[in-house]
């Protein structure tokens, strides 16, 4: 007897021309860039931060994250706030596409030469959509390893 496709769902953005996505479960909304307040002396990835009804809310800048070049065109990014374990933080992307459902077995582990780049930890797979390829990633996983030293030189996490 077949079981039915297990599918999760996963809020779909872009960053220049690749596609990530995050799980929809942890995505609290999607906000249009506002006036950003720049913070002094913070790490380079961090945009700033804005004023969500009354509360201040940290801006990861993605593409500085996964040190990408700055986008050209900014009038579409926009801002993803997840649920992170103190506060919700927003991560700035190019553009928020659609939210997707994918079935699980469309999700394949990322390939090590795949995740050089960006690292392995926080991705979680590449989901295959036709052809397309969206990368999986987990936030929080960014955060945890955002808020480590920017320079540490990839040895040995101490916990």
């Amino acid at each position: 007897m077949m079981s039915e496709t297990e599918t999760m769902q996963y809020v779909v953005f872009r960053l220049g021309k690749e596609e990530y996505g995050f799980d929809v479960s942890i995505v609290r909304e999607i906000h249009s860039m506002e006036n950003v307040a720049k913070v002094h002396k913070s790490a380079r990835y961090i945009e700033g931060v804005i004023n969500l009804r009354g509360k201040l809310l940290t801006v990861v800048n993605l593409r500085k994250r996964f040190d990408m070049e700055a986008g050209e065109d900014e009038s579409a990014s926009k801002i993803v706030v997840v649920d992170a374990e103190d506060a919700p933080v927003g991560f700035l992307v190019d553009e928020v596409t659609e939210v997707i459902r994918i079935p699980k077995e469309a999700v394949e582990k990322a390939p090590a030469y795949v995740t050089k780049g960006i690292e392995a930890e926080y991705v979680l797979g590449i989901a295959k959509q036709g052809d397309r390829l969206i990368t999986l990633i987990d936030p929080l996983r960014v955060l945890e390893l955002s808020s480590g030293d920017e320079s540490e030189s990839g040895g040995a996490k101490g916990g």
